[in-house]
């Protein structure tokens, strides 16, 4: 921070301590919406994946750490109103000093590491989502650089002054690092792993072949990673601006909402692979339903037996204890197995199961197929006939949810089958 010359002290008005020029309105409207939006959609994930779908994984409760580290960084903001903040440094009381730069000191601590956890949980998200080596590779180097990041950025504010007092006691003597430097490379550091982690996804999502509207609404929800760059970008000048200005607590403002921004926004982002059973049951349109059928008029094929294709859709790929209660899979043995299951009728009007297939890249082999079945290797294509289909109930079948998956991806390519 700039120091105050002469001149610009005679040149400051009067003091106002009854109505000041503030920004109170714009920190508690971009604050508390954020910081709802982000506690709703992390409930909304442990909501869809614990309770509905039973799965709960390390990146859940990793997440749940990051958004209880982002709380007290959010409400920092909210309190620093009563500080001063948002406001000019003619119109601060010096009692307010201590307890503001006391806020600053626990932010600069916590607001790396809430972003690294998220940032963390998130490549654990993508082992899951996007299977291969290129993603695995991916994932363990960016984690292993955001890890020792967060404990870099940790230590290094930990320990910015000393004694560590001095960062808000300006009574006493302190030798303090040039926290202009370190903050903005930290920052710097910090944006190009959100560029990377974030926008990871446009990889795999760029070759889906899926329905228009499930397209968009994947692009939609995967974009918004992009404010997350965007807002580090942003808090990377404000920063400057702070440390070049002398009245801090005014041009402070843009600092802590960025950091507001990026925090709350990372959250949202990375929870919205978890909220897919939520999202199913509001959105049903979008996300509701990967495979449709119009009564009485479907029929499954694959191969080369048609060259004619009127549609092409995805089936939903559930892990196996979710498939066993809704499928009734026959696979019992295969723990980590994906599988789907059709039924059609029968020549003798009964009905019967159609095809298996497995998302884990497991072969034939190691999947009990029934008899007189056909298995379907790893990719699905299904084409529709005019034929009766008949739902399990006996009535002609309109729709089959997959509310309960949490999976947004899966290449509706050829069919690959073998009898």
């Amino acid at each position: 921070m700039a120091g105050v010359t002469d001149e610009q002290r005679k040149s400051w008005p009067t003091p106002n301590y009854d109505t000041p020029e503030n920004h109170d309105g714009l920190i508690i409207g971009i604050t508390v919406p954020l910081l709802a939006l982000a506690i709703i959609f992390l409930a909304a994930r442990f909501y869809g994946r614990g309770l509905l779908r039973m799965i709960l994984g390390a990146d859940d409760w990793i997440m749940l750490l990051a958004t209880l580290l982002a709380i007290p960084v959010s409400v920092f903001p909210m309190i620093g109103i009563k500080f001063g903040l948002g406001l000019h440094i003619w119109d601060q009381k010096p009692e307010w000093y201590t307890p503001y730069w006391k806020m600053g000191y626990a932010a600069d601590l916590l607001f790396p590491a809430a972003c690294s956890l998220t940032k963390i949980s998130l490549c654990v998200t993508y082992l899951r989502l996007f299977p291969g080596n290129t993603s695995k590779v991916f994932c363990y180097v960016l984690g292993t650089f955001v890890v020792l990041f967060s404990l870099a950025s940790f230590f290094l504010s930990l320990f910015q002054c000393r004694p560590i007092r001095g960062y808000w006691d300006p009574s006493i003597t302190q030798q303090c690092i040039n926290m202009r430097a370190a903050l903005v490379a930290i920052a710097a550091l910090n944006s190009l792993s959100d560029f990377l982690i974030y926008l990871y996804p446009a990889k795999p999502l760029w070759s889906l072949h899926l329905p228009i509207k499930q397209r968009l609404g994947l692009i939609c929800l995967f974009s918004i990673g992009l404010f997350v760059c965007i807002a580090g970008v942003l808090r990377m000048y404000y920063l400057e601006k702070f440390f070049t200005s002398f009245d801090p607590r005014w041009n402070g403002v843009p600092v802590w909402l960025c950091m507001v921004l990026e925090m709350n926004i990372g959250i949202i982002c990375a929870c919205l692979s978890g909220v897919k059973p939520v999202l199913a049951t509001l959105l049903p349109i979008l996300f509701g339903t990967s495979y449709r059928t119009r009564s009485g008029n479907t029929r499954p094929k694959c191969g080369n037996q048609s060259r004619k294709t009127t549609r092409n859709d995805s089936f939903t790929f559930d892990t196996l204890p979710y498939a066993h209660g809704k499928h009734n899979a026959h696979n019992r043995n295969q723990s980590h197995a994906c599988s789907i299951e059709a039924i059609i009728a029968g020549d003798d009007g009964g009905r019967r199961n159609f095809a298996w297939a497995s998302a884990n890249g497991n072969t034939e082999a190691n999947i009990d197929i029934p008899s007189n079945a056909i298995g379907v290797s790893q990719e699905v294509s299904v084409e529709e006939e005019d034929v009766v289909t008949m739902a399990p109930g006996g009535e002609g079948q309109k729709q089959l949810s997959d509310a309960g998956s949490e999976e947004w991806i899966m290449d509706a390519g050829p069919t690959q089958c073998k009898v």
